[in-house]
């Protein structure tokens, strides 16, 4: 009966998200295909958190990751419960339940009922899928290029710059539109606070896009954020008056990426705190691009002993893979993703004989 019952979560969860979604309800007796009586399942000792856990797990077979799913359980007077499990559509699709390396079922919803996907199905939501990546990518160098070219000089704050970029994957939805301004208004979230690190101040002005946050002192820190209404977050800080020169150990300067690493960190941390009120279920983006610091040294001796290759930013737009956190209210998810974006962050500088990459890399990978 477990092994019935796990099958049809997966091949229905799958045909879900292979389709636009919808809703999984389990405990409610049908007749001719219609609702007939609210009967409930039995939940072993009420434990409610135990059946979820299971249910992941059985979903863990499904390629390429488990799809983005939700719970809700409706206590009956019986002592059984209706299920909910809310199935959600992304960029991921199309997902696959893998039994073995020869074996494997691809399902879509089709009206009430589910049906095998053909190759030309597979073949567009795999171009779909990869098309996401593309316009992350495409929508970060449009940024990068947008500040470049406002530079005047090359000794100005736009020659040398960091941004931080968190994109959620709906960002190319032109439905997805939440006015930040009157949503900060209205639930007074404090979120000058987010950009704490790059600004160092609390002046938060509307703009066309949502809202722009600048230093309270231009003198203080060359840096200006913005929570876009379409919900992305970008951060730009200028690295002109902050990356270190030494005309005898760093005549070419010195980046100091673990000070901006806990800049970046800080303010995803806090970003995470206020907008899990705010975001359900998307996917969010985290990338960070460095730019005009080609030939900076990232690495510098350590208790007087030299490093035999020193870290080097090695190209003047260096634009780090993204990383994605599926699950924004998930700790133990984002502990893993935070670790993961460090990690590329410090290997695109370049950087290797370095105890914490070493530690980082033994925790996420073993």
């Amino acid at each position: 009966m477990v092994i019935l019952f796990s099958f049809f979560i997966i091949t229905y969860v799958c045909a879900f998200a292979n389709a636009e979604g919808g809703y999984l309800i389990f405990g409610i007796s049908d007749k001719n295909g219609c609702a007939s009586e609210i009967c409930g399942i039995d939940i072993p000792n009420n434990n409610t958190d135990k059946f979820e856990l299971d249910r992941r797990n059985d979903l863990a077979g499904i390629q390429p990751k488990s799809p983005s799913i939700s719970f809700c359980f409706v206590p009956l007077v019986s002592g059984k419960y209706v299920v909910i499990i809310h199935v959600k559509h992304d960029g991921f699709a199309p997902y696959l339940h893998i039994e073995d390396e020869k074996n494997y079922q691809a399902f879509r919803r089709a009206g009430n009922k589910k049906a095998s996907m053909t190759y030309t199905e597979l073949r567009n939501m795999f171009n779909q899928s990869l098309s996401l990546d593309k316009e992350i990518y495409n929508y970060r160098k449009e940024r990068i290029q947008y500040y470049f070219e406002q530079s005047e000089d090359e000794n100005d704050k736009y020659s040398r710059f960091l941004l931080l970029h968190i994109i959620p994957e709906t960002f190319t939805d032109t439905s997805f539109n939440k006015n930040m301004y009157v949503l900060n208004r209205k639930n007074r979230y404090d979120f000058p606070s987010i950009f704490h690190d790059f600004t160092y101040g609390t002046r938060m002005n509307p703009c066309v896009d949502g809202l722009r946050f600048l230093p309270d002192n231009d003198n203080v820190s060359k840096s200006e954020c913005y929570i876009n209404n379409n919900g992305i977050i970008e951060c730009f800080e200028s690295l002109s008056e902050r990356v270190s020169f030494s005309k005898n150990q760093f005549p070419s300067g010195f980046f100091a990426h673990r000070s901006y690493w806990y800049e970046i960190k800080n303010t995803i941390d806090r970003y995470r705190r206020i907008f899990q009120n705010i975001i359900k279920e998307e996917r969010l983006f985290l990338c960070i691009s460095i730019i005009g610091c080609k030939g900076l040294l990232t690495q510098a001796p350590e208790n007087g002993y030299d490093i035999d290759s020193p870290g080097v930013i090695d190209r003047n737009r260096l634009i780090c893979n993204p990383v994605v956190l599926n699950n924004i209210h998930d700790d133990n998810e984002y502990d893993g993703i935070i670790k993961l974006l460090q990690i590329e962050y410090m290997q695109s500088l370049g950087i290797q004989d370095d105890a914490n990459l070493n530690h980082l890399i033994k925790d996420v990978y073993g």
